[in-house]
C-alpha cells in the first residue's frame, strides 16, 4: 500500500504505508532534519536506477520509498538483457556510495578546518555518511526485493527463466529478513543497540512477499505487451526450448524470459522433434487458466485461431 506524492517525468513517487509510519516516528521524536536527509539519500539512491533504466532504452514507471531504501517499478523490463538488467540495479547503491563518499570528503575537511572535532560535530553529514552506506550494504545482499536480489535474478534468469528466478530469489528474501531479524533480537538482548534491523528484517520479508505475488502477473503482462516493441524495432531475439511432452502449461511459462521470443520444441521419442508451439500459444493458454494443461494436448489441438 503507497500513496503517490510527486511525478519526476515518466517516475510516479510513492510513499510505502511503512515509510510514512517511520516518518510520523522521526517527526514526533524531533528528527524532522534527519528524516529530510534520510528522505534525500533515498531519492538520490533511485535516481541512479531511473538513469541507468533509461539510457538502456527503458523506463522507471514508479518509485517506492521503504524505510529500507526505495523499491523502482521498471517498465517493458523485456528490453532489457540480463546485463543492462545488472547495470540498472547496481546504479543505485553506485548513487549511495557517491553520495556517502561525499559527505565523509565534507566531514573530513571541516574537521580539518575547524580542529580536533569529533565527527558527531557534524550531525547531518555524519547521518548521510551512515545512512548511504547503510543503503549500500543492505541493498547488496543477494536476495529480492533488493538490488543485489535483482542482479542475481538477472542471472539466473538466463537458466531457470524470469519466473523461477523470482520466485527462488524472492523465497531467499523471506529466510534473509527472518535471518535479520533473529539475529537483532538476540543482538538487541544482549544490549549491542541493533534495534533497526529490527525493522529491516520484517520489511525485507515483507517486500520480498511482494515481489513473489507480483512475479507471475508482472512476467505475463510483459511477455504480451512486446508486440509493440516489435513494431518499434523491427525484430527481437528468438529462443528455442525443448520441453516434454507431459509438461504443463504453467511449468513451461516458467522458463520464459522477458528479453526473448520463445518457440517451444516437443520432444518425442529419441529426443526428435514431435512438434512446435509458439509462444503466443502457450500464453494464450496461460491467460485462459489452463495451466495444467499438458504440451501435447495444445499440440494436438493445433496452433491457435
Amino acid at each position: 500500500m503507497s500513496i503517490p506524492v510527486v511525478r519526476i517525468g515518466e517516475t510516479q513517487v510513492s510513499l510505502h504505508i511503512t515509510f510514512l509510519a517511520a516518518a510520523v516516528v522521526l517527526a514526533a521524536s524531533g528528527f524532522g532534519l534527519h528524516l529530510v536527509v534520510f528522505a534525500a539519500s533515498l531519492l538520490f539512491h533511485e535516481l541512479g536506477h531511473v538513469i541507468a533504466a533509461s539510457l538502456q532504452g527503458a523506463e522507471m514507471g514508479a518509485v517506492e520509498l521503504w524505510p529500507f531504501g526505495a523499491v523502482g517499478r521498471i517498465e517493458r523490463p523485456w528490453q532489457l538483457t540480463p546485463f543492462a538488467e545488472t547495470a540498472v540495479a547496481l546504479a543505485g547503491p553506485l548513487n549511495s556510495g557517491l553520495l556517502c563518499s561525499l559527505a565523509l570528503a565534507v566531514q573530513r575537511a571541516l574537521l580539518r578546518l575547524q580542529g580536533p572535532l569529533a565527527p558527531s560535530e557534524f550531525p547531518l553529514l555524519d547521518l548521510s555518511v551512515r545512512v548511504n552506506l547503510g543503503l549500500v550494504l543492505v541493498n547488496l545482499i543477494p536476495c529480492l526485493p533488493l538490488d543485489g536480489g535483482r542482479v542475481l535474478r538477472a542471472q539466473m534468469s538466463l537458466r531457470r527463466g524470469y519466473l523461477e528466478a523470482s520466485r527462488r530469489v524472492g523465497q531467499w528474501g523471506l529466510w534473509a529478513g527472518g535471518a535479520i531479524t533473529l539475529v537483532a533480537i538476540a543482538g538487541t538482548i544482549a544490549g549491542r543497540g541493533w534495534y533497526p534491523f529490527l525493522v529491516i528484517g520484517p520489511l525485507i520479508a515483507w517486500g520480498a512477499v511482494e515481489e513473489k505475488e507480483d512475479a507471475v502477473s508482472a512476467n505475463i503482462a510483459n511477455l504480451l505487451s512486446r508486440s509493440e516493441y516489435l513494431v518499434k524495432k523491427k525484430a527481437i531475439p528468438v529462443e528455442e526450448i525443448m520441453v516434454s511432452p507431459d509438461a504443463t502449461v504453467g511449468e513451461v511459462v516458467q522458463r520464459f524470459r522477458p528479453a526473448r521470443y520463445h518457440v517451444v520444441l516437443v520432444a518425442g521419442r529419441g529426443m526428435k522433434i514431435a512438434g512446435r508451439l509458439p509462444e503466443s500459444a502457450i500464453l494464450e493458454a496461460f491467460c485462459a487458466g489452463r495451466t495444467a494443461v499438458r504440451v501435447r494436448d495444445l499440440l494436438k489441438a493445433g496452433p491457435p485461431s
